[in-house]
């Protein structure tokens, strides 16, 4: 009798899951397709750039899969809707470049991410996760609501702050006063006002620097006044030639919200 309770029981169960799943497939019965991708998918928001000239960061979806491929420059097929304010994703296929660069990666792309949706909906086959959204000036806050297939890597992101920019030093262990000489430098400047990322979330600027003897925190800084964030590339080269010889291990990058650049490696 026990076991044959449990055996109703599991049917039970499995009959509600069943029906939940067509319920919510039949809520997107009309973007459904056979089309399917053999894999988990990885995704968090960021803030990219399409050109190397002055420009806004745009706000993009960037989509991983957990499978690797022979080839790193594989991308994912996607076709994207909007419905009302909520973002409907559906994954079509890998897409294998004609050229392949030879060393194993994930298949990856990016999505347009509009300010104003609240809900994001990944379609894979029959298989649909949700995910609510909040988008404000500051940060990008997502939350899953019923996810089987996707990952968001990061819950809270934040936003690049406009007029900011960040300062990336790396040194070699003999010249390490490097980083705090030219950070000197910024924080005297009237023009600039440091700041700090406060609370829980993904920076959009580098951590540190990479590759380095040393790799030193990043700071990061407002601006008042874009001309006196113009004649920082000059300030920096001046620094460079005066304090840092060729081949010594240090690098000096000043990264801006609206993609100006600044080297220490190369006359800006």
């Amino acid at each position: 009798m026990k076991k044959y309770l449990l055996f109703i029981l599991a049917v039970y169960t499995l009959s509600c899951n069943s029906d939940d799943e067509l319920s919510s497939n039949s809520e997107f019965s009309e973007f459904i397709s056979e089309n399917k991708i053999d894999s988990d998918i990885n995704f968090m928001p960021v803030e990219i750039y399409n050109t190397n000239e002055l420009q806004e960061p745009i706000l993009k979806l960037k989509l991983v899969t957990s499978k690797i491929y022979p080839c790193i420059n594989f991308s994912l097929s996607t076709t994207e809707f909007i419905k009302n304010n909520e973002l409907i994703i559906r994954f079509e296929g890998i897409i294998e470049s004609e050229i392949c660069l030879t060393a194993i990666g994930p298949a990856m792309s990016y999505v347009d991410l509009p300010k104003t949706i609240n809900k994001i909906t990944f379609i894979n086959g029959n298989s649909i996760d949700t995910y609510s959204i909040e988008i404000n000036q500051n940060k990008i806050s997502i939350s899953p609501i019923e996810n089987r297939f996707t990952n968001s890597l990061y819950n809270e992101t934040f936003r690049i702050p406009e007029n900011s920019f960040a300062y990336v030093c790396g040194t070699n262990t003999n010249n390490t006063n490097i980083y705090s000489d030219f950070l000197a430098i910024l924080s005297e400047n009237p023009s600039f006002e440091e700041f700090e990322f406060e609370g829980e979330g993904r920076i959009p600027y580098p951590l540190s620097s990479d590759g380095n003897w040393v790799n030193h925190p990043s700071r990061y800084f407002t601006y008042s006044n874009f001309e006196k964030f113009k004649d920082l590339g000059n300030i920096l080269n001046e620094y460079s030639i005066e304090n840092i010889e060729e081949n010594s291990g240090v690098t000096i990058a000043i990264y801006s919200w609206n993609n100006i650049n600044y080297y220490s490696w190369i006359d800006n």
